[in-house]
């Protein structure tokens, strides 16, 4: 059976949410970007046809030679690579930082911008409470942080976007790149496994003992963001 591993070693290096006021100004600096990539290229959709297959994910498309030299590799799958890109580190200004996601099609020379993240964007915890919370479809330009990237689905279709914007939890969105959709997952400690067979993601989150101590759960999800079933027993931390 095929699998995909992955080990996430969240380096919490970011402060409290009570700073995440100041990353605000920072939205101006999200349309700057977006205004700057997007004026390299003339107004118009792409032509599928020229594109080989690669699915539309933004409007515009660029030659491979654009990609920020700075852009690192997170995932490959044969010809289609997966970038990201840290456009701003995050410092005492920017809590969060500014990331861009990248993918590419190396067969037809094809450069997708998938998003730009946006730093004041808020996690909808409230819609996710409960030990078998479903994900909740969020707006592309509220996806907070993309530090991390992976495939998640053997068609190439869905990928997972991961990240620490506010010093405690993991963030995790599964996005759908045909679609232009995205889920955030209730999990707070990130992904521990992508089994693309079963169509299935395994990820982690923590709760509290009634008599203090925390634990961490594995649960699975559904590429729709579905909760399926916890994968594990409550282990100590």
């Amino acid at each position: 059976m095929k699998k995909i591993f992955l080990t996430l070693s969240a380096a919490l290096i970011l402060v409290g949410c009570n700073k995440l006021s100041q990353a605000r100004a920072y939205a101006e600096t999200v349309d700057s970007l977006m205004n700057t990539t997007d004026s390299i290229h003339e107004e118009g959709e792409a032509d599928d046809s020229e594109m080989g297959g690669l699915a539309p994910y933004e409007e515009k498309s660029f030659d491979l030679s654009e990609l920020p030299s700075s852009a690192e590799e997170q995932d490959r799958s044969f010809n289609h690579v997966l970038y990201v890109n840290v456009e701003e580190e995050p410092s005492e200004d920017n809590l969060v930082g500014l990331y861009t996601v990248w993918v590419a099609d190396e067969r037809w020379d094809n450069l997708r911008r998938v998003i730009t993240t946006n730093p004041t964007a808020v996690a909808p915890w409230d819609q996710m409470s409960g030990k078998t919370a479903n994900g909740v479809e969020v707006p592309m330009h509220l996806i907070a942080v993309a530090s991390s990237a992976q495939y998640a689905s053997e068609d190439l279709s869905k990928i997972v976007v991961e990240g620490c914007p506010d010093g405690r939890n993991v963030w995790t969105y599964i996005i759908d790149l045909n679609k232009r959709k995205a889920i955030q997952l209730p999990s707070t400690e990130g992904v521990q496994e992508i089994d693309m067979d079963k169509g299935e993601i395994i990820a982690a989150s923590y709760g509290y003992y009634p008599e203090g101590g925390r634990y961490t759960v594995n649960k699975a999800y559904s590429l729709e963001g579905k909760f399926l079933r916890q994968t594990s027993d409550p282990q100590p931390e």
